[in-house]
Parts: structure tokens; sequence; C-alpha cells
């Protein structure tokens, strides 16, 4: 059981996921057990936001979705699909402009297509009253540049599963961003440097989520160690109150205030 009494909020898991779509139920019922609320599930090809859509039916005050193209699905890409997108980005359930960005990290789409595909997705957000969910992989610099020349025109950024350094951290917050924490912060290799950074992110910019099925914390006491889960958010909250040495329930709220004001839910 969640060890706070104040609802969570998991701003980004991939549900369409094969592992955590089969376990739907399950994992529903893990998540409310962990006072999970509200979960944005997160879409990275728009026929995810479309999928999306037979899951929130089924729990429509529990779950919603966004619409767009991870970079590593930009070369599925076309203009012809913004008109569609457009018409998603009416619907009640649809909450943010993305998974879109780019990773140079692994370039499963061309630096030219990720490119081409952000700002397609930069300019959809400068028209629509919509935040936008953002991924960034080295390619900070291509990637500042063009949040720059677009941001004063958008609703809301969130630089998800923030992984980076503190220039980039800095820069984000300049701009205004809000900043996506993950379960990267309990790894004792490669997130141990966010326990210095996270203490520069204002308390109303900061939110959380579990990026499932992937980034499981390291070090509680999960039972299920298949797959990472919404349920899980609980151990990234407790990473954060313990490093920022701050009372788990004030963290818990000021998280979720800041998540449904981001989102308008």
């Amino acid at each position: 059981m969640a060890d706070t009494s104040e609802p969570l909020f998991d701003i980004g898991a991939n549900l369409l996921d094969s592992k955590l779509y089969k376990n739907f139920n399950s994992i529903v019922s893990k998540s409310k057990e962990n006072n999970v609320r509200k979960i944005i599930i997160t879409s990275s090809h728009i026929n995810d936001t479309h999928e999306a859509k037979t899951l929130i039916d089924q729990q429509p005050d529990l779950l919603y979705t966004t619409v767009g193209f991870h970079p590593h699905n930009a070369k599925d890409f076309s203009d012809s699909h913004l008109e569609k997108m457009m018409e998603l980005c009416e619907y009640d359930y649809v909450k943010a402009i993305g998974e879109c960005g780019l990773d140079y990290r692994r370039n499963y789409s061309s630096k030219d297509d990720q490119i081409h595909c952000f700002v397609k997705h930069l300019e959809l957000a400068t028209s629509v009253d919509l935040p936008m969910f953002l991924h960034e992989r080295e390619a900070y610099n291509d990637f500042v540049i063009l949040l720059k020349e677009y941001i004063h025109l958008i609703e809301d950024v969130v630089v998800h599963c923030f992984t980076g350094n503190k220039k980039s951290l800095e820069s984000y917050l300049d701009l205004g961003c809000y900043i996506g924490i993950t379960g990267w912060i309990t790894d004792p290799e490669r997130g141990y440097h966010l326990h210095d950074l996270i203490k520069y992110i204002p308390s109303d910019k900061l939110m959380i989520e579990t990026d499932s099925p992937y980034l499981m914390p390291f070090n509680y006491p999960i039972s299920n160690k298949k797959y990472n889960e919404p349920s899980n958010l609980i151990h990234v909250l407790d990473a954060i109150s313990g490093i920022l040495k701050k009372d788990k329930n004030i963290l818990a709220k000021e998280i979720y205030n800041n998540s449904c004001r981001f989102f308008n839910i």
C-alpha cells in the first residue's frame, strides 16, 4: 500500500506496451492501491492515440493520453498527419502534444527526419491550447534552439524523463519548462547526478513519472521485476523526498497539483 495519503499522478506510462497491455486490469488495481489517481498514456505514434482510447474508455477518470510521434518514429511522420492530429487535439482525453522531440543517442530516424517532425509538432502546438510532452536524448543543442524559437507561443512544456546535466536543466527552467523525473534518479550509476540537480527544480515545476515499462526503480522491494508499472510511482516520490529532505505528503501534493495544472485536469 502507498505510504502517502496524497494522490499521485504518473505523467508518462507506456500502457500500450504489450507487457502492460495484457496485464491492464492488474496494473490499474495496483495503481489505485498505491494512490495513483491519474495516468497519462504516452503516445509515440498517431496510431497509439487511437489505441489508447480503448483503455481510457474502461477507466475514464484515471487515464488520459497524448498525440504525437516519438523521435524514433519521425521517419513515419508526414505532413499529411497534421490534420488528423489537430482533430485529435479536440478530444477531452487528449491532454498534450507528444511524445515528440529529438533523440540522437539511437537515431532510429535520421536527424533530418527528427528535426522536421519536431518542428511540425512545435508549429501544431502554437495553434492549439495543449501543452507539449517532450523527449530529448543527446540532442540538447538542436533541441533547445528549436524550443526557444517557439516556446513563447506554446501553452506549456515538460521535458519528460530528464537525465541531462546542469546546463541543460538551467536552460529548460529559464524557458519555463516543467521537468519530469523518473526512477532513473534511483539508479546508483546513471542517475546519481540527479541527486544534486533536483534541488534546482522549483517546487512548482516538478512532476514525476514511471515511463513504464522502463526505468524500474532501484533498491526498492518490488515484487514484480518483469516490468515497471505506475504503482511504482510511490518509489520515485520516496527517492525525491529523501534527497530533498522534504515531507512526502507535502511533496506529493505539490507534484499532483503541478500535474493537474499542466494537463488541465
